[in-house]
């Protein structure tokens, strides 16, 4: 398995990057990642294996590669991304970091309109994506040449974590990988081609869900700045599956502002109880931890109803 490109994190390897395919590779096995060659020349990266264009997708007449044209940040793109953070880390807890996947799709063709980027994978939730695997985070990226690809965060419902030796499947030995795992990459093989995807990657989250939640936030920033006129209003997020938090709030009215009154009678109510020391916040980090208004969420939300 080829390794994480320089300043990546662990979480993920190969994520974009050189779609050329080395010398002196074969076929990958049977317990092997989608996509995945095996390499006789040491340190030869892993290529992706060519896939057979399908007459049911639509070419995109005239496209070629189109250097992108800068625009302007967005102000919805941070809500965006604080929503994904929370969103990633509620589905961490629910399900369990162990059972969470991070899956990367490319497309088998050069995909740069991102209207048929998203019809394609609207195919892909509704055929595969949703029916698996019920709650599904989705990320947009757009890399350098224009080309657009997608990462998943997805609930395998099985430990695929577990015993995985990170270090050994960096340098393509699959011996620590449980069944569950090789049971996602034989049936990736099988079934991204038929909607247009050629490489394919399914990883274990390797740190936290913090952590986890940060990176993938990144990708919106780095679609931004790879952005293209035809890019307006296309969304750069998507969820299928259960979510606690969404972009309708404002940072200093609305929802936000709602959402600091409950917290405040909240924490007053709890010292008024005798359960913190002071009706602050560091009162109650040291009581409940850092994450304490994200356990306590469901509570503070509902409160003074």
């Amino acid at each position: 398995m080829r390794g994480p490109r320089e300043g990546a994190p662990p979480d993920a390897q190969r994520l974009g990057g050189d779609q050329s395919e080395p010398e002196g590779c074969t076929e990958a096995g049977p317990s092997d990642p989608p996509g995945r060659r095996e390499c006789s020349t040491p340190g030869a990266s892993a290529g992706a294996a060519g896939l057979p264009r399908q007459k049911s997708h639509n070419s995109n007449d005239g496209d070629g590669p189109v250097g992108p044209k800068a625009l302007e940040f967005p102000a919805s793109a941070k809500r965006t991304a604080y929503a994904l953070q929370l969103n990633v880390a509620a589905m961490c807890e629910r399900h369990g970091i162990e059972k969470i996947g991070f899956l990367t799709l490319t497309f088998a063709e050069h995909i740069l309109d991102p209207k048929e980027a998203q019809r394609r994978l609207n195919s892909l939730n509704t055929g595969v994506l949703r029916p698996r695997y019920g709650q599904v985070i989705r990320v947009l990226e757009r890399q350098k040449s224009g080309r657009i690809h997608y990462h998943l965060l997805v609930n395998v419902g099985a430990d695929i974590r577990s015993g995985v030796d990170f270090l050994a499947v960096e340098n393509c030995d699959y011996r620590s990988v449980g069944r569950e795992l090789k049971a996602e990459w034989a049936f990736w093989r099988r079934t991204a081609k038929t909607y247009g995807f050629g490489r394919t990657e399914l990883l274990p989250i390797r740190s936290t869900s913090e952590a986890i939640g940060r990176y993938v936030g990144k990708y919106i920033a780095k679609h931004l700045e790879q952005r293209e006129e035809r890019d307006r209003r296309v969304r750069l997020v998507s969820y299928s599956g259960l979510r606690v938090a969404s972009t309708r709030f404002g940072w200093a009215n609305g929802g936000a502002r709602e959402w600091r009154a409950k917290v405040k009678a909240f924490v007053l109510m709890l010292h008024g109880a005798g359960a913190i020391l002071s009706p602050t916040a560091a009162a109650m980090r040291l009581k409940f931890g850092p994450r304490w208004a994200h356990y306590w969420r469901d509570s503070i939300s509902r409160f003074g109803e």
